[in-house]
């Protein structure tokens, strides 16, 4: 092959390289990007917004909307860990988590992995656990997706407990929720 076909193939090569790399930075595994938002079936539009320092950390923050009034935030860290869980407020109530809370693993999950974490809120302990059960085609409004479902259970030493079945797209977020009493919300809607 000659240097004068070589060069430009050289450069397509280059160019097409550069696209991806610029494509997995935008698509990040745990989508975290400012403005990134998801609406779901139960009238709740999530919002990312950040970075914002909280307590002399950097995080995102996962502002929750219902029928467009905010009813939340929660205070993430995203880095080779995985996602951690600062703290949330509420209804003008901070809670922070010491130690955070792990809400995933380190990417990429694979079916079987599993994760736990505690935190200590005066009196009482929360534990949150997860674990992948395998990899589930998801129809929603907002498309069809090949998604991961996790277990999650919340527990606290006060014996209460709680467990939702998450489906997660790398790159997306999450498609569908179940709930405990078998309540589904789906995701109808994502801006990335």
């Amino acid at each position: 092959m000659s240097a004068s076909i070589r060069s430009p193939l050289l450069a397509l090569a280059l160019l097409l390289l550069t696209s991806v790399a610029t494509l997995a930075q935008a698509r990040d595994y745990y989508p975290s990007g400012d403005g990134f938002s998801w609406t779901y079936s139960s009238g709740e539009t999530q919002v990312m917004s950040g970075p914002r320092d909280f307590g002399g950390t950097t995080v995102m923050v996962l502002t929750h909307y219902l029928n467009g009034l905010p009813v939340s935030e929660d205070y993430l860290v995203y880095d080779a860990d995985g996602v951690r869980t600062l703290g949330t407020a509420s209804g003008g109530q901070l809670v922070r988590f010491d130690p955070p809370l792990i809400v995933y693993a380190a990417e990429a999950l694979a079916v079987g992995d599993s994760w736990q974490s505690t935190t200590q809120l005066g009196d009482i302990s929360i534990t949150l656990a997860a674990e992948v059960l395998g990899l589930r085609g998801v129809q929603t409004p907002a498309g069809r997706f090949n998604a991961l479902q996790i277990r999650q259970r919340t527990l606290t030493s006060s014996g209460a407990a709680t467990t939702i079945d998450i489906f997660f797209v790398p790159g997306v977020g999450i498609v569908r929720f179940v709930t405990q009493d078998g309540t589904i919300i789906e995701l109808i809607e994502l801006s990335l």
